[in-house]
């Protein structure tokens, strides 16, 4: 399992109170692609937006008020890329370097 960081000014965040004021559901979808890019480098798909939200009118406008707001940045393949988001969280390759390293140290009996 890897984790997110979440800084605690969030609820004053310019961008977030941005989508939020824009269409405030779009704050629900923000942490779920948060989640979800975790596994992708801050990459966001349209098939996992569309699984969570399989109406296109909602969608669209969800997924707008986030590129409004400069959450999400288009990434020329029908997704999206989290905004910074390899300056607040560790790649999927540094996740899983770190994740072999613990097994090995754990296997070695040492904390």
């Amino acid at each position: 399992m890897a984790w997110l960081r979440v800084d605690d000014g969030l609820p004053v965040h310019p961008r977030i109170v941005h989508a939020w004021q824009n269409y405030w559901p779009a704050i629900g979808l923000w942490p779920m692609g948060l989640a979800w890019s975790a596994r992708t480098d801050g990459e966001v798909s349209t098939d996992f937006v569309h699984g969570l939200i399989p109406a296109a009118r909602q969608r669209d406008r969800t997924t707008g008020a986030l590129v409004d707001a400069g959450l999400w940045v288009p990434n020329g393949n029908g997704g999206w890329h989290i905004h910074d988001w390899a300056d607040y969280n560790p790649t999927r390759a540094e996740t899983e370097q770190r994740r072999r390293a613990d097994r090995e140290r754990k296997r070695a009996g040492i904390r």
